[in-house]
């Protein structure tokens, strides 16, 4: 099959300026390296691929004047982003109008799921986030948990979704205790843990509080074993908490270490090109990327050489994509599920655990 454009136009809104610029620039650069591979091995089917973009600012009135101005630009035959759980709500009732596909590989939050026919999320998602936290400790024999979490909606269905897991499948919860994130001494809370001896303590926090605790816990001797959310990993994480981060675990998708071949080759170009290590975020850009133009190649199969936004919505539906965070295939509702990894802190670093 031959491609009938000559170029295939991919829309990102993602925030490149601001705050939230870490994120939408990690996923610009796994983006870009991606099409330039696919470029340079002679496109889809001869059609080189081209990358639209959008700097949403992390605001989501930005977020909807990029999807619109997509929406309505024929060229576009699918989008990425955005990066944030708001302004990806801004995003979903305009491209399912305009029946546009578009693929996020960050915005994790619960209200997005079944948002859109047109909708495919990449994403790490809060209700997973949960089970596999509880399964990394699980599986290491570690079934009496206590379970720290932020008194936010985050926190709650984090910890509600972990517990739900821990109980269904052999474990047992002693305590569960919600906290302030802002505070800054845990010492009354870790106490009631010292004497709870629990085999496992579950941190259903973001990393600064999460990484405050962690330190607090080695203070007071608590020798527990400690499973953390997937924001955990980050050099933050490590500053923070410095020497009692040792031996403490979390989840993720990826981490640039690890030793399969896929991996360590995309670490490798990207370090060429940018002079840094890729993130998740990138890392999940860039297999975004190759899904994209897999659905491409998909579309142009069934429709003769030819790709239109529907042709892309059921390339997407097809996706089994071998990438370097994961085997990519979608459910039923257009969501990502797999196993994670479980991270340990060994000398000072993050690598997969044993």
């Amino acid at each position: 099959v031959t491609a009938k454009q000559s170029e295939l136009h991919i829309g990102m809104v993602n925030p490149l300026s601001g705050d939230n610029a870490l994120y939408g620039l990690s996923e610009e650069r796994g983006m870009t390296l991606a099409f330039e591979e696919i470029n340079a091995a002679g496109g889809v089917n001869g059609a080189k691929l081209v990358l639209d973009e959008y700097d949403d600012q992390g605001d989501p009135q930005n977020a909807a004047k990029g999807a619109q101005k997509y929406a309505d630009d024929d060229s576009i035959l699918a989008m990425l982003g955005s990066s944030l759980t708001s302004c990806t709500l801004a995003i979903v009732p305009i491209i399912d109008d305009a029946g546009l596909v578009e693929c996020v590989v960050s915005s994790s939050s619960p209200s997005l799921a079944k948002s859109s026919d047109y909708f495919f999320r990449m994403a790490v998602q809060d209700a997973q986030v949960g089970p596999q936290m509880a399964k990394a400790a699980l599986s290491r024999q570690h079934k009496k948990f206590d379970v720290l979490y932020t008194n936010n909606d985050f926190g709650k269905n984090l910890s509600q979704n972990l517990i739900a897991y821990v109980e269904a499948n052999g474990g047992e919860i002693i305590n569960s205790i919600e906290y302030n994130p802002a505070d800054q001494d845990f010492t009354a809370m870790l106490t009631t843990v010292k004497n709870d001896a629990p085999e496992a303590v579950a941190l259903c926090g973001t990393v600064t509080d999460c990484s405050l605790i962690i330190k607090q816990m080695k203070n007071l001797g608590i020798e527990s074993f400690i499973i953390g959310h997937t924001s955990l990993y980050s050099q933050k994480a490590l500053e923070i908490a410095g020497d009692a981060m040792e031996g403490a675990s979390c989840v993720s998708v990826y981490i640039s270490t690890n030793p399969a071949a896929r991996v360590q080759e995309f670490v490798q170009k990207f370090e060429e090109k940018y002079g840094q290590t890729p993130d998740s975020f990138a890392a999940m850009a860039y297999d975004a990327a190759y899904v994209l133009a897999e659905a491409a190649d998909h579309a142009m199969r069934a429709d003769d050489g030819e790709v239109t936004r529907e042709g892309m919505k059921a390339g997407m539906e097809a996706t089994n994509h071998e990438g370097v965070t994961g085997t990519v295939v979608f459910t039923e509702d257009n969501e990502w599920e797999r196993d994670y990894l479980t991270l340990t802190v060994k000398d000072g670093a993050f690598t997969l655990a044993e």
